[in-house]
């Protein structure tokens, strides 16, 4: 039996290919009841036999919010240009809104590398769509972010007596966010396949990623010589956004989060396009 090698100019075809955007709009629109039905799965499959139920999508965020802003509110006493005059009140909801982002990144990620292995029977039917699955992931995780939010919405409420109408503008970080996490997703979970290691790889890189991301601390905190470095961050701009348009009742930054757009739509299709071609694999792997 000969087997042969695909050409490298067969290689590129196939991935310009997964990377039109026209295409993959309408993959995912023809997909779009088997979507929504992993969708629900997974976010109920979360809480599934918890005497809670989804309200642990409440308690758990809460939990970490209180850890948090006590030990970087009340022990080491952070100063925060903008929202320093709110307390610890106000740090909270600081905290707590970027919390909120980076937990759909978080959670999906370290997720990602181990998705495929625990689909098994999925990888097994030809026909079966396997680049749902990291999107119902991230779905579910957006869901519960979008709970987080609108418990940092109430608490503005709640603490200034009114809610700036720039909060409109809020759920546009979510676009760049999901884009940028399922194109890294759709990238590390057929490597996740092969690399059994891969997810205490993500692991510890997340946990990095959360400190350098400007969550806990301003951007004007850190040092000059770093700040350009880390403002290259895209969930910055994701972070910033949630809070000048919820707390600080400003506008959105356009220029940035067109760019951090841009580019996650970039990581996105790229991502797709990676999964697409090699996804042929995954049955002689698992």
């Amino acid at each position: 039996m000969v087997v042969r090698r695909p050409r490298a100019g067969s290689l590129w075809s196939g991935l310009l290919a997964g990377i039109s955007p026209v295409a993959f709009v309408r993959a995912f629109w023809r997909r779009r009841e088997v979507l929504s039905t992993f969708a629900r799965i997974e976010f109920a499959s979360r809480y599934h036999g918890a005497q809670l139920g989804v309200l642990w999508s409440l308690v758990s965020p809460l939990a970490t919010l209180t850890v948090y802003t006590f030990v970087f509110s009340v022990v080491f006493k952070p100063s925060w240009a903008g929202g320093g005059d709110g307390g610890v009140a106000g740090y909270a909801l600081i905290l707590f809104a970027g919390l909120s982002a980076f937990e759909v990144f978080a959670t999906s990620l370290n997720r990602a590398p181990r998705i495929l292995s625990e689909n098994v029977n999925f990888i097994k039917k030809v026909l079966f769509p396997l680049e749902i699955l990291p999107v119902g992931v991230i779905l579910a995780a957006v869901l519960e972010s979008l709970v987080s939010l609108a418990l940092v919405a109430l608490g503005v409420l709640v603490t200034t007596g009114r809610l700036p109408a720039t909060a409109l503008f809020a759920p546009l970080a979510y676009l760049p966010l999901t884009m940028l996490t399922l194109g890294m997703c759709w990238l590390l979970a057929p490597v996740g396949v092969f690399l059994k290691d891969l997810g205490n790889i993500v692991g510890v890189g997340v946990q990095l990623l959360f400190f350098a991301t400007p969550i806990l601390y301003p951007l004007s905190a850190v040092p000059e010589p770093y700040r350009g470095l880390l403002a290259l961050n895209p969930l910055h701009p994701v972070v910033d956004h949630l809070r000048r348009t919820i707390i600080y009742g400003q506008m959105p930054d356009w220029p940035a989060l067109g760019v951090v757009t841009l580019v996650s739509a970039g990581v996105m299709l790229v991502g797709y396009a990676f999964f697409i071609n090699i996804k042929r694999l995954f049955a002689d792997a698992v």
